[in-house]
């Protein structure tokens, strides 16, 4: 039989990726050996979300990852669980208890960030964008913080739901994707839901439960809201690296077009303010983007790189 301190040992190198060969087939071997040892049914479910939240956080918290990389790192996350579970270890015993840290993660302007939450699930940031988490979600909620504009895919769990909390609306989730647009230099926040179903609050309020292809429209400086139909691609297009704009103000359009490319855009011609803009610039570059805008609107544009990133 395995010592308890070589389990230990095995299980840390199987983590880091440090196993050799006979390490893992020795791993394996106990595993094989112990595989009908199971929690009681009523402490299983449980105990392996909290194994899997230390683990996670332990091994990744936060990193730009491709989605291939981050489907191995689940598997070999939950394989690791799998054993844990079947030998009966509980998750105090492996890891002490301790306060989850915050973990705060900022996309500057000009870049774009993924992170893996220790769910697993997956967030995009936009640029000039952040989003606030614990190492590890402990309790019957995951509750995460976010301002700038950000696409969640959640991992399903009902017995622990998502909470997506901007400065003023609170979204919340089983298992699902959906883009929020808050940056808090916009006068409006915007939810637009992918797949799945969210709820979405204003404090105690619940203000609508949206749809596939249903978005939200929440204005900041009357409090009114708007439910409306409209393809989700649309909102979602920047993960392509492409910019849709769609009868947007000019205002709005140059507040994306700086965040875009971390500049700042100065308009010579004043009359031109009323204008909207559509269209849509595929894998564009700063000097295209200002070139279709002054042939839209007539002004004339200059940009001048930001001092320092704004924050979101």
């Amino acid at each position: 039989m395995i010592h308890r301190e070589r389990f230990h040992e095995l299980v840390e190198k199987y983590l880091d990726n440090t196993c050799t060969k006979s390490e893992e087939l020795e791993l394996e071997e106990y595993y094989n050996t112990y595989g009908g040892q199971l929690f009681p049914p009523n402490t299983e479910q449980r105990t392996k979300r909290q194994l899997y939240q230390r683990i996670a956080a332990r091994i990744k918290t936060s990193k730009e990852i491709t989605i291939r990389n981050r489907r191995k790192a689940v598997y070999r996350i939950a394989a690791t669980i799998s054993i844990l579970a079947i030998l009966g270890i509980s998750s105090m015993e492996l890891f002490p208890r301790k306060e989850a840290q915050l973990i705060t993660i900022t996309s500057n302007l000009g870049e774009k960030k993924q992170v893996v939450l220790p769910d697993s699930s997956l967030v995009t940031l936009n640029s000039g964008s952040s989003i606030t988490y614990p190492e590890f979600f402990a309790g019957e909620t995951r509750q995460v913080n976010m301002t700038g504009e950000a696409f969640f895919e959640v991992s399903h769990n009902p017995d622990q739901p998502f909470w997506v909390t901007t400065p003023i609306l609170k979204t919340k989730v089983l298992g699902t994707s959906f883009n929020i647009r808050a940056y808090t230099d916009n006068p409006d926040i915007k939810i637009s839901l992918a797949t799945g179903s969210i709820q979405v609050s204003e404090e105690n309020n619940v203000l609508a439960t949206l749809k596939p292809n249903e978005q939200l429209l929440f204005d900041k400086g009357t409090g009114n809201h708007l439910v409306t139909k409209q393809n989700t691609i649309k909102d979602i297009s920047w993960l392509d690296n492409i910019i849709v704009l769609d009868d947007h103000s000019l205002e709005e359009t140059l507040r994306i077009v700086e965040r875009w490319f971390n500049v700042k855009l100065h308009m010579l011609t004043e009359d031109v303010t009323n204008k909207t803009i559509s269209g849509k610039f595929i894998n564009p570059t700063l000097e295209e983007t200002i070139e279709s805008l002054e042939l839209l609107t007539g002004a004339q544009i200059t940009s001048e790189n930001q001092v320092e990133p704004q924050k979101p």
